[in-house]
């Protein structure tokens, strides 16, 4: 229950500062996604299941804000969570190498998956240039502030575990 709770407060925590602080620090028009790196962070120490369910809500938090059609970023976030949750197999605590290039081949898959169901479907063709102004740059800043965010998740999620085995 406390691990539910806290990945409920995080996610408060990381929509609350993507949607309201990054803006003001975005870099080349982009902001990095915070709740890509804690979904991805979830399902890379924790499992697919884990991964699935905070994608979810993460996705549907973003939908039910920002976006026209309710459960496309849902979907998109809790495929990326049970696909990372994959990882938890060979998860080794103090590897940070593999959750930033998961935190990058996930900020691809949901950009590339955003345009398609965004732009290519209504005829909007130039990948090129979307690649090249958003998603890489938007790949690049993710990966720098997940740098940063990673291990302070991952510290806390390492000492929530530690008090719930100590209370079981």
């Amino acid at each position: 229950m406390i691990r539910v709770l806290l990945v409920f407060v995080e996610l408060i925590l990381c929509f609350l500062l993507q949607s309201t602080v990054m803006p003001a620090i975005s870099m080349a028009g982009v902001v990095p996604d915070l709740l890509l790196i804690l979904v991805i962070t979830v399902a890379y120490t924790r499992g697919r299941v884990a991964g699935m369910l905070t994608g979810f809500a993460a996705g549907l938090l973003t939908d039910v804000c920002f976006n026209d059609m309710v459960g496309l970023c849902a979907l998109f976030y809790l495929c990326i969570g049970y696909i990372a949750g994959y990882s938890q197999k060979i998860y080794e605590e103090r590897d940070y190498t593999l959750p930033l290039l998961m935190i990058a081949a996930g900020e691809f898959l949901y950009s590339f998956a955003y345009y398609v169901a965004y732009f290519l479907l209504r005829s909007r063709t130039e990948f090129g240039y979307y690649f090249v102004h958003l998603i890489l740059p938007r790949m690049v800043y993710t990966v720098f502030v997940a740098a940063f965010l990673y291990p302070l998740f991952h510290w806390i999620h390492k000492l929530v575990v530690r008090y719930v085995e100590k209370e079981e």
